[in-house]
């Protein structure tokens, strides 16, 4: 039913060239994401500089690429299914962010972000009674290793599961998670799947 698209983590985890000064304005440096990887107009400056390309997934702007794909099973909807990485700044970038912290004291903020990669999948399903979430996670790693390996298991994990069957058994079992409000629901049917909880996230950046 789902199907690997051919997308991978890269190695590489900094921005080390430095954009045009006329980018640093307010506007470009507002709006930073402390927990996930949308990324500022400045940081997407940074990121095509330096051969990263920001592409626009569930209406954020992040280094992202499609992992899975559905093919045309019935009543199953992959909303989404995505690899996702964030970069620190060393080298040139860095040197440049140190020239306008007293101008924008909140790059502070870029000069703490710590390398991560995440994965982030959601498949739903309907029919003529139902709409379900079926299943929603979302995992941060700090390091490129553990990343791609936790990658793999999921993949493993993802294209063996019987999805009919899960579904059947999550409505067998619509009492025990139907009434859980928000990411309890989630962290619920994670754990039916055998998961710890549904969401494993970091901070953006290291105080």
């Amino acid at each position: 039913m789902l199907e690997l698209i051919e997308s991978s983590f890269s190695k590489i985890t900094a921005c080390t060239l430095s954009i045009e000064k006329e980018l640093f304005t307010e506007d470009n440096i507002r709006c930073f994401d402390n927990d996930g990887f949308e990324l500022t107009l400045l940081e997407q400056n940074f990121y095509t500089q330096n051969n990263f390309f920001i592409k626009d997934y569930l209406n954020h702007n992040c280094l992202q690429s499609k992992w899975l794909e559905i093919n045309e099973e019935k009543n199953f909807v992959l909303d989404h299914a995505l690899l996702l990485e964030r970069k620190s700044f060393e080298g040139a970038s860095r040197e440049q962010l140190k020239e306008y912290v007293s101008k924008f004291p909140q790059l502070k903020k870029y000069l703490l972000v710590v390398p991560k990669w995440g994965i982030d999948f959601a498949l739903e399903f309907y029919d003529n009674d139902h709409y379900i979430e079926v299943l929603h996670i979302e995992y941060d790693y700090h390091s490129y290793a553990i990343a791609q390996e936790a990658k793999l298991a999921f993949e493993q994990k993802l294209l063996s599961t019987d999805w009919n069957d899960f579904v059947c058994s999550l409505k067998n079992k619509k009492d025990k998670w139907s009434s859980l409000k928000g990411f309890d629901q989630n962290n619920w049917k994670a754990a039916f799947w055998g998961l710890p909880k549904a969401e494993i996230t970091f901070k953006s950046f290291f105080v």
